[in-house]
């Protein structure tokens, strides 16, 4: 979502520096890499993990998909479990539904599959059909976990579009334009993450008047937003701030925020190249691993999925949909993604988001 760029000896070792970045951290378990499944040349979820297990250290899956969490068992790969939408309104509205899923899926893996979060669902706001659904559907599944005493080893959330924000500009005045106080309550009686899908690249070309290349791509070297105290030179942060002042105004200042999405495609689009897909990748990971935080939250590491891993042929929408991806199919690299050169202990975790449909 597509050539190499390099020398030959970065293609052969491109995959190994993915799945290996560099951290000065022992717990720089931050960056992760979503594996999509809308193509119909795939490799097996047991070639997967075999080929990546020994770097892999979590894994997320949208939906429950049974052969995928019996390739992870006993892989040491921490896994996100995902609740499709579709699901939602039977979970919802039965409690021995929930209990059912959560047995199903849940503790016939667990431990062997080590699980650390449930993703209820998939930016729920963006489409209405599912809204009523999501906190009872949440409320009923932690009730599930409570059942099975694993309340207190697995947590539950659901990721966020953007548009479910209102105001976004500057980061300070964001607020929520959907009512999600209740989905914000939930989290903080629970103990869990606030889940947010960030693409700049859909700021950045929708806007290109207003904000500059270097601001989206990580490359400004000088403030471009100062908001009160707080100074920004990238877009990233910006946009992950604007999350958190909007949970702050609602009375929820200390949620912490897992960053479920961001990328940048390498075609499809006039601002969709090569050239800015592996800019930006690399500076984020760079960004980052440096745990300098952002602005609100300085020197706190976020948890950051990078969108693809593959680029997908079946991916709907508009072409750029197609080309968010590390590599094509065949494992051919899209571009070559480096570590910070500085770093200088071996990252312990990829993240690999496994869509299944």
């Amino acid at each position: 979502m597509a050539s190499l760029q390099g020398n030959k000896d970065c293609y052969a070792l491109v995959l190994l520096i993915i799945v290996s970045f560099y951290t000065t951290h022992a717990d720089g378990e931050k960056i992760g890499v979503c594996y999509g499944m809308l193509s119909d040349s795939l490799p097996s979820h047991n070639e997967v993990v075999t080929l990546l297990k020994s770097n892999i250290g979590k894994v997320r899956l949208y939906e429950a998909n049974r052969d995928a969490m019996q390739a992870l068992k006993s892989s040491g790969i921490e896994v996100i479990v995902g609740i499709g939408n579709n699901e939602l309104e039977k979970i919802a509205g039965d409690q021995g539904a929930a209990n059912g899923w959560v047995n199903d899926n849940i503790k016939a893996f667990y431990p062997s599959v080590d699980i650390k979060y449930i993703a209820v669902g998939n930016e729920v706001f963006a489409n209405r059909a599912y809204v009523s659904y999501l906190l009872p559907a949440m409320n009923n599944i932690q009730t599930a976990l409570s059942n099975a005493n694993l309340q207190n080893d697995i947590k539950v959330s659901t990721p966020h579009a953007t548009s479910v924000l209102n105001n976004s500009y500057p980061p300070s005045q964001g607020t929520f334009g959907e009512d999600i106080s209740s989905i914000l309550k939930f989290l903080s009686d629970n103990d869990s993450p606030f889940m947010a899908n960030v693409y700049p690249y859909f700021s950045y070309k929708d806007n290109t008047d207003s904000i500059s290349a270097d601001y989206a791509l990580f490359r400004s070297m000088s403030t471009v937003v100062n908001d009160g105290s707080l100074m920004y030179n990238n877009l990233f942060d910006a946009m992950v701030d604007t999350f958190i002042s909007a949970m702050e105004k609602l009375g929820h200042s200390n949620i912490p925020i897992v960053i479920t999405e961001t990328g940048w495609p390498s075609a499809g689009n006039v601002v969709a190249t090569v050239d800015n897909a592996r800019t930006y990748n690399n500076n984020l990971i760079k960004h980052v691993l440096s745990n300098a935080g952002t602005p609100k939250r300085p020197g706190t590491t976020i948890d950051t999925y990078i969108f693809a891993l593959f680029n997908e042929n079946q991916k709907g929408g508009d072409e750029e949909e197609r080309h968010f991806g590390l590599f094509e199919t065949n494992k051919t690299p899209a571009y070559t993604v480096f570590s910070s050169p500085e770093s200088s202990r071996s990252l312990k975790v990829v993240y690999i988001y496994l869509t299944v449909v």
